[in-house]
């Protein structure tokens, strides 16, 4: 769900770009847009506008993403600039990794992006994603579906732990050694079992993989959106998932109070 800017969008995110750089330049920084279906926070990372060139822009490469995402040169990257109550999107793409000289004592690693081709403002999504790696969740099994005739390749059948889940889709983590599964389809049947108080909620779903990312370590986090061929299915299923959702972020909330 996107509205693109009024009033020279180009010319908006350069003004709130300015003033984020007089506040030190916090930023935050993606590798999938935030309308898409198959973003998560986990997914995003808090970084530092460093320079705003004519015609490229500097940011420093975040801590905290070192360890589990890697940006490459042409790789497209989503920076978010918030400023009182505008939040906006800008789309670019990596052009390379460079050391950035802050002042005469310090330098920094810094990623060289170029202009945005594209300046929108964001706008919440139609589902609610739940984060749910604290939860006793047990992985869940996939199963490639050949491109033929959508056969399923059981042999190629592997797990995945869950990362998060939506009414309209769930990120998960697959193991390096797993990752050739991934390769020769993009449609897996998916067997889910969500603890839900006391009990547990069995799905058995068809899901398209959308996005995928690799850590440095090799493990991938897959991005899929469920595809549904029965209407009244996807009511029930997506009711289900909503509440089960909602079930989630206030066991979170739950937590959160009793740890203060």
């Amino acid at each position: 769900m996107r509205a693109v800017m009024p009033h020279s969008p180009q010319s908006q995110w350069k003004e709130i770009a300015s003033h984020i750089m007089e506040r030190n330049g916090a930023i935050n920084l993606s590798p999938l847009s935030l309308d898409d279906e198959n973003y998560t926070v986990d997914l995003c990372y808090s970084s530092r506008l460093l320079d705003m060139a004519d015609d490229h822009l500097v940011i420093e490469v975040p801590t905290a993403s070192q360890g589990r995402q890697k940006f490459e040169t042409d790789a497209q990257m989503f920076l978010v600039l918030v400023h009182h109550s505008q939040r906006m999107e800008l789309t670019c793409t990596v052009l390379d990794r460079i050391k950035f000289k802050i002042n005469d004592n310090l330098q920094t690693i810094a990623y060289k992006l170029s202009m945005p081709s594209r300046a929108s403002s964001a706008q919440r999504r139609d589902f609610y994603r739940a984060t749910v790696t604290a939860l006793p969740i047990k992985p869940i099994s996939c199963t490639p579906l050949g491109s033929t005739l959508n056969h399923p390749v059981y042999h190629q059948a592997f797990k995945a732990n869950l990362v998060n889940i939506s009414g309209g889709g769930l990120g998960a983590l697959v193991h390096k050694a797993n990752a050739s599964s991934l390769k020769d389809s993009s449609l897996f049947e998916c067997d889910l079992e969500l603890p839900h108080e006391g009990d547990a909620l069995k799905l058995h779903l068809i899901c398209q993989a959308m996005h995928m990312t690799t850590g440095r370590q090799g493990d991938v986090y897959i991005g899929m959106q469920f595809i549904f061929k029965d209407p009244s299915q996807k009511r029930e299923t997506v009711d289900k998932l909503v509440k089960y959702t909602a079930w989630v972020q206030r066991e979170h909330l739950k937590h959160d109070h009793q740890k203060t």
